[in-house]
């Protein structure tokens, strides 16, 4: 079972974009803002220049891998919106989920 939720409605994504806390990495950026609910959220982005529906397909895949190997680090709910960026694409998983913890860490999930 997993520890989070998705961020699905466009709106909620929008929001989060707009009004969340930025952290930028090489492979993705992360937009975070507290939530209200009882889980913590996640929503994941990956634009075509990133690369074809495989590719994209791949690296969303690899995030959402990517954080449920991880562990909530505070129990407070916190909406969470991955970008990811076209090297994202050709980066090892490694060098991904990395990017992913430190993103988690530096927004306080």
């Amino acid at each position: 079972m997993r520890w989070f939720d998705a961020l699905r409605r466009q709106s909620e994504i929008a929001y989060v974009r707009r009004r969340g806390r930025r952290a930028g990495l090489a492979t993705l950026s992360a937009f975070g803002l507290e939530a209200d609910g009882a889980r913590c959220r996640f929503g994941i982005t990956v634009s075509k220049a990133t690369g074809g529906a495989v590719v994209r397909n791949r690296v969303r895949r690899r995030i959402r891998g990517a954080l449920e190997a991880l562990t909530p680090l505070r129990p407070e709910p916190i909406r969470i919106l991955f970008v990811a960026r076209p090297e994202a694409a050709a980066a090892p998983y490694a060098r991904l989920a990395a990017d992913v913890a430190t993103a988690l860490r530096r927004l306080g999930a």
